[in-house]
């Protein structure tokens, strides 16, 4: 017996692309949500990648691109699981009457173009809502539909910069950095599952839709809050520390035995930091007045940085953290991507989950990143290559016959192979 979802009675029309707007949309999937994602056979999701890409790009699959690179890429095959894949030209009547019928039978719209380019289209909440009256509509344009930046272009790896995050990120006498991923779409797509799953709530009670505006930028903004606030009432900027911290030492990541191998630990108390030094160092280093205190070690964390480094230098990632943590001290290796998958702690809680693509094969993604012993989510199926269910939706689910399908294909309305080269 299939699992109890417990989204499953719910239809969202996705018409988001890259990452904020699809990962709010696999985060409904997971819990059962029926997720039709739609796109342009012209201007697809960027994240299926160029039309004709140079080999040797690793998004792909052994880095090869193959006939049909657009339902290879390792980004798009990863934020869209579960979900039914469409195609469809909102520029064109035909495709607009279809997707003015999809509207009137979906629980909720949602896309993060730039701000106002559906309206543009003829396609405002109001008029959306004339197809569904208590439709939810969430729009996600990166500064929000409001203010003077609204209709400014911007992706994840602005957001990290105007929101001030990549100021504090960084080193010592260096300059500002952005982190290894763009984080601000995440959150903000984390952000706008939250807030629509509140709205179909107030729907239930009320009978009522709504519009949500949801700031990309403004959900960057939200992780520094604790930043913002110590400005205001010190006038100090965060120093940029790498991966120090500010209140404890030593703090850091160091280097261990092998190529490029390295370790996590954060001592946060004084017996943390007496079981650290009587292992490194006996109790001489124990005893030593320096590093007695938090204060005393922070203002000696260069001392002290190269006297766990020359300890951890000649040791294996695992077997420090393994020691480190069975006397309570927080420390974790640092992870590789065939490490991912190989972790003895992942593989046993299911964190990745292995899902057959038709053009990719048998590949492990990430699964649901919680567990509820009731309803748990699942991963159903693989991503849709473009345009896999059109058939499916457009017959199964809207009733048209196979005649006008066949229509729309013929006049690339719908498809399954892009009509264009350039993908933004």
């Amino acid at each position: 017996m299939a699992s109890p979802q417990p989204l499953k009675n719910f239809r969202i029309l996705d018409l988001s692309r890259i990452w904020a707007g699809p990962y709010c949309t696999k985060l409904m999937a997971d819990m059962g949500a029926e997720i039709i994602k739609m796109e342009s056979l012209r201007v697809y999701d960027s994240h299926r990648g160029p039309v004709s890409p140079a080999r040797g790009v690793v998004a792909y699959p052994d880095a090869e691109p193959g006939d049909e690179p657009w339902n290879r890429n390792g980004w798009f095959n990863c934020l869209h699981l579960s979900k039914y894949g469409i195609t469809l030209e909102l520029t064109e009547e035909s495709g607009r009457r279809v997707f003015e019928r999809l509207v009137s039978i979906s629980d909720a719209v949602i896309e993060n173009f730039r701000q106002g380019s559906l309206e543009r289209l003829g396609y405002t909440y109001e008029t959306l809502r004339q197809f569904r009256p208590d439709l939810i509509y969430v729009s996600m344009p990166a500064f929000g539909n409001s203010g003077p930046w609204q209709q400014y272009v911007a992706y994840g790896i602005g957001q990290e910069q105007l929101s001030g995050m990549a100021h504090m990120t960084g080193y010592a006498d260096d300059g500002p950095m952005k982190s290894g991923i763009n984080h601000g779409d995440p959150i903000t797509g984390s952000h706008a599952a939250g807030v629509l799953l509140a709205a179909l709530r107030y729907r239930r009670r009320t009978g009522r839709g709504m519009f949500i505006d949801v700031s990309q930028q403004e959900s960057a903004v939200s992780l520094i809050g604790a930043e913002t606030l110590a400005y205001q009432m010190t006038g100090q900027e965060p120093e940029r520390r790498g991966n120090r911290s500010p209140h404890h030492a030593p703090h850091n990541s160091y280097p261990c035995a092998g190529e490029d191998r390295w370790v996590t630990i954060a001592v946060t108390t004084d017996e943390q930091w007496q079981h650290l030094a009587g292992i490194i160092g006996g109790d001489a280093l124990a005893q030593d007045a320096r590093f007695s205190t938090s204060d005393g070690r922070l203002q000696h964390q260069d001392v002290l940085d190269e006297l766990v480094r020359q300890w951890t230098a000649s040791r294996e990632a695992y077997a420090i953290s393994h020691q480190l943590q069975q006397m309570g001290i927080p420390a974790s290796p640092v992870l590789r991507g065939p490490d991912l998958l190989e972790d003895p702690h992942y593989r046993e809680r299911g964190t990745f989950v292995e899902v057959t693509h038709p053009q990719v094969g048998p590949r492990w993604y990430p699964g649901v990143p919680w567990k509820m012993s009731v309803t748990p989510g699942q991963v159903h199926w693989a991503a849709p290559t473009l345009g896999q269910h059109n058939y499916q939706i457009y017959h199964e689910l809207l009733g048209m016959p196979g005649e006008e399908i066949a229509r729309l294909e013929e006049t690339g309305v719908i498809g399954t192979k892009p009509t264009g080269s350039r993908i933004i």
